[in-house]
């Protein structure tokens, strides 16, 4: 299952948002497959969970929310 760690990359705004890390690694990797999204609990989590909200009607879909001391791992489905 190909990872994406959010937790490794610096914040900011702009090209560093979550979201655009999202998008670009799923440009990259394509889809119809599971991967697995590694965030900060806070800010970064959240992030995660709105973009796959907002994705939703495209297919996008949380299929697993571990915590695992301060990060949320998710395993997601991108179409």
């Amino acid at each position: 299952m190909k990872e994406l760690d959010l937790t490794k990359q610096s914040g900011g705004c702009g090209s560093n948002t979550p979201s655009v890390s999202l998008m670009k690694f799923w440009l990259e990797i394509g889809g119809n497959q599971e991967v697995k999204i590694i965030a900060l609990q806070g800010v970064q989590a959240d992030q995660v969970e709105m973009w796959a909200m907002a994705m939703q009607e495209k297919g996008v879909k949380i299929l697993n929310k571990e915590f695992n001391e301060d990060k949320v791992i998710y395993t997601v489905y991108l179409p």
